[in-house]
């Protein structure tokens, strides 16, 4: 099992928090780059795949983990792009 495969799966059954370095991991081999915000972009991630052009708009968060809901929230938009 590749390290992408583990991560996905972690992520698929993650059912509270998720490490934020973990989920750049995992967008990184689903083929989505981080996109420079600007000056003013604070913590405000935002992530581009560069086939589909599809974006994701989050905010790092300052402890280094995902809470349970953004887990959720990006879970469903991954999930409905077949993409876990």
């Amino acid at each position: 099992m590749s390290q992408l495969e583990k991560l996905k799966a972690d992520y698929k059954r993650c059912q509270s928090t998720f490490s934020y370095r973990d989920f750049e991991r995992l967008l990184g081999g689903l083929g989505y780059a981080l996109v420079k915000a600007g000056k003013t972009g604070g913590s405000r991630r935002k992530f581009m795949n560069q086939a589909t052009k599809d974006l994701i708009f989050l905010d790092e968060p300052h402890d280094g983990e995902m809470t349970r809901s953004m887990v959720r929230r990006l879970r469903e938009h991954l999930e409905g792009r077949g993409l876990l």
